[in-house]
């Protein structure tokens, strides 16, 4: 599909994590792909609209040339989005269907996610 966006970012895609017996989280793997698209600050108007579940710093607004995720609140997957600057980010929403008129795009809500919380398969950069 041709595109208008001109930067990259990676995806990567991983299970929601179960709980073994004792407690403790079980390893998932995650899958990755580059992706084209753009990640952009959202506007002070746009961060009234955002549920209140959400982080207040560090919202985006993903744009993507392809679908990464399905709505992640009712998905057995959790997706994250890392800039070419090392920003790693959690999408935390699927917005209604995007693709009409002439740019084919899909848009979503992520959250910065702190250094303290970024999965072990993430850390170390794109």
């Amino acid at each position: 599909m041709t595109t208008p966006f001109n930067r990259k970012f990676t995806f990567y895609t991983a299970p929601k994590p179960g709980f073994g017996s004792n407690g403790r989280p079980l390893d998932v793997e995650a899958s990755s792909r580059v992706v084209r698209g753009t990640i952009q600050s959202v506007t002070g108007e746009e961060a009234l609209a955002l549920s209140q579940g959400n982080r207040n710093t560090g919202v985006v607004k993903v744009y993507a040339s392809e679908r990464l995720i399905a709505r992640a609140q009712l998905s057995d997957t959790q997706g994250w989005v890392v800039s070419a600057a090392g920003r790693v980010y959690e999408l935390t929403e699927e917005l209604p269907f995007q693709n009409l008129g002439p740019i084919k795009h899909w848009k979503y809500i992520a959250s910065e996610v702190p250094a303290a919380q970024i999965p072990d398969f993430l850390k170390g950069g794109s």
